[in-house]
């Protein structure tokens, strides 16, 4: 092992002053340098669009919502008094969602709105806020401000579509409401199209025509399964839904994504390893006579295999420490800058996220050292059959 180590190193750091030889290798180290690059730069991309995105969504999302097919008060206080003596729970809260359509001077927009208690809010806004709310004020996203051009303490009015009945004509209800405070979640969805009013005035809107039930929030959000089977135990009849149930297409199509660049670039490495190959190869060719006169002074075929998956894995290693050195400089670069910008209507958030992940650096380090080694196979095997006789004849 030391022998083929050692002969490995001293073709490996001679080899770059050998002309053409020494231009094979470099080839060779930037192709896998590339490749590598490629694939730190793209799957830190992915994570910090996974990660940013999660974070947004629990700024804005309850953990786990409970609905009851007869929602009332006392079906409501009935849940309480159990969620109380369940540890894992941190808060709750009763919820209403409604849809209307804001008005204000002749412009108006469909939204989307949630009525909620102030002590059980999630969204982070100063308590005194929610407190001074009451009946009138009304809390919307800053897109949904810029939409309407609105400024604190304008009037605005929700225009809500009436339940039709037989025999009597269909006419919206019109209420009034002033703003009190706007929000910034980072989620276009969420800050062009909710608002939030108080539970009770939204109660006494929307009677019969919107969603309610029971808002909870955990200690662990990404235990929310878990925590489901307890509380589909304890509370009974109630259906209940985890955040990562309602937003599922999204992080399914994340991980897919993420699976599908991974897949990609990892054939550009493959790509780049077949210029290790033909290094090698054209070595066994051309120093076949080395190979013949270390056979004659006692090297086995095993350390003449052994050699060349060496030199194999120097090329590779150089090309994949290289290749994460840029790759997490120009990863470095993107989320010190930010100087990609996105459209958030498309991609949710309006900056390109970038979060580099040490499991996916190891990943990638031995997917790339693996692969190095694939390539090294028929070399080192077509240098270690060598016939010594015919190679060493006119020695």
């Amino acid at each position: 092992m030391f022998f083929s180590l050692k002969m490995a190193w001293a073709y490996f750091r001679k080899v770059w002053s050998r002309g053409i030889w020494g231009v094979m290798v470099v080839i060779s180290v930037m192709g896998v340098m590339l490749g590598v690059a490629s694939l730190v730069v793209s799957l830190s991309v992915m994570n910090g669009f996974h990660t940013e995105i999660t974070s947004r969504l629990l700024s804005l999302n309850p953990h786990l919502i409970l609905m009851h097919p007869f929602e009332n008060e006392n079906t409501r206080i009935e849940a309480a008094d159990k969620l109380e003596k369940i540890d894992f729970v941190e808060q709750y809260s009763a919820f209403l969602h409604g849809k209307g359509l804001l008005q204000r001077r002749g412009e108006s927009h469909g939204i989307v709105v949630r009525g909620v208690e102030p002590e059980g809010s999630y969204l982070d806004i100063d308590s005194q806020v929610w407190k001074d709310l009451g009946d009138e004020g009304i809390i919307v996203g800053s897109e949904l401000k810029n939409i309407l051009a609105l400024r604190e303490g304008d009037e605005v009015y929700l225009v809500i579509p009436t339940l039709d009945r037989p025999g009597i004509p269909s006419i919206p209800r019109v209420e009034r409401f002033t703003l009190a405070e706007v929000f910034t979640s980072g989620i276009y969805e969420y800050d062009s199209s909710v608002a939030f009013i108080d539970y009770s005035r939204a109660a006494a809107i929307f009677e019969d025509s919107a969603a309610s039930g029971i808002e909870v929030y955990i200690k662990d959000p990404f235990k929310s399964e878990q925590a489901k089977e307890v509380l589909e135990d304890r509370l009974g009849r109630y259906h209940i839904s985890t955040w990562m149930e309602r937003n599922y297409n999204l992080f399914a199509a994340l991980r897919l994504e993420k699976t599908m660049m991974f897949i990609v670039l990892v054939m550009i490495i493959i790509v780049a390893t077949f210029n290790i190959a033909g290094t090698l190869i054209m070595t066994s060719i051309t120093r076949s006579k080395d190979c013949g006169v270390m056979r004659a002074v006692g090297a086995t075929k095993r350390q003449i295999r052994t050699m060349f998956n060496f030199k194999g894995l120097m090329i590779g290693f150089t090309g994949t420490i290289l290749g994460m050195l840029l790759g997490l400089g120009v990863a470095f670069l993107l989320s010190r800058y930010e100087f990609i910008q996105l459209p958030p209507q498309v991609y949710l958030i309006s900056t390109l996220p970038v979060r580099v992940s040490i499991k996916d650096m190891g990943v990638i380090f031995m997917a790339a050292m693996l692969i190095s080694l694939l390539a090294t196979l028929y070399p080192s095997r077509r240098a270690s059959n060598i016939e010594i006789a015919r190679e060493i004849r006119y020695e």
